[in-house]
């Protein structure tokens, strides 16, 4: 994560997910909670998310890997995973401001 989200701590990690275990909840449009970031780091293989507008319009279309890992996932970001490779192994954390 980057300096400006230092004062994010993750407060729950999910296990590994890989093609076959991806929950069907996270392939369709959803988004965080407010004062609630997401981080989906990608292990191996790639996928695709789309991030989308309040009104449900496809806003970015992006494929990731190990290479290139999606970015910290916003409060009340809608997003959605497309697909994903057949090796595709990933694990979902949540991250919330540390209290004062």
């Amino acid at each position: 994560m980057s300096n400006k989200n230092e004062d994010l701590v993750c407060y729950k990690t999910l296990s590994v997910w890989t093609a076959q275990t991806i929950p069907e909840g996270f392939k369709s449009r959803h988004n965080t909670k407010s004062g609630t970031w997401a981080k989906l780091v990608i292990l191996s293989g790639s996928l695709i998310m789309e991030f989308m507008s309040d009104e449900d319009e496809v806003i970015d279309r992006l494929e990731y890997s190990k290479e290139n890992q999606p970015p910290l996932i916003q409060p009340k970001q809608y997003h959605r995973i497309v697909s994903c490779s057949e090796d595709v192994r990933c694990q979902l954390s949540f991250y919330a401001k540390e209290p004062c």
